[in-house]
């Protein structure tokens, strides 16, 4: 199955999963995180870093094998300047993304969506890969709609 396939599918599941379902937002982002990584096995990290204070982020529902960073401060890293911006980002190699936080050795590659609510960002989904230029514009314009279940 290829890739558009793969989060239509799982595009489908979450439509089917809160469908007549009450759930906190960070139970959906639970339910999302797992749903993700299920479909997608090969990723290192898929989870969310919450708006927790005035320009930092902190870890939330998640699916890895790996410890993450904590806390992510706005002006650090992929997650903080897609927090920072409000805007999607992906990076074929995390090595040379300037300010790049390295929270495992495994990490190459990785994709960022900002979670806006009401106006609001509430949270970064963060996606990581173990390949080069792991993700794309088909990742970024899936999983832009996959967020808006947070709306």
């Amino acid at each position: 199955m290829d890739k558009s396939a793969k989060y239509k599918k799982v595009i489908s599941d979450l439509s089917r999963y809160f469908q007549g379902y009450k759930i906190s937002k960070v139970g959906k982002m639970s339910i999302i995180a797992s749903t993700l990584s299920n479909e997608f096995p090969e990723w290192i990290f898929c989870g969310f870093y919450r708006v927790v204070s005035k320009e930092l982020l902190e870890i939330g529902p998640y699916q890895s094998s790996i410890v993450p960073c904590g806390h992510i401060k706005f002006s650090n890293g992929v997650c903080g300047k897609s927090a920072r911006e409000e805007r999607s980002i992906v990076v074929d190699n995390v090595n040379n993304f300037t300010g790049y936080i390295s929270c495992d050795d495994q990490t190459v590659s990785e994709v960022v969506i900002p979670v806006i609510s009401e106006n609001e960002l509430i949270a970064v989904l963060d996606i990581d890969g173990r390949k080069e230029g792991q993700f794309d514009q088909v990742d970024e314009k899936h999983l832009k709609k996959i967020v808006k279940y947070l709306k």
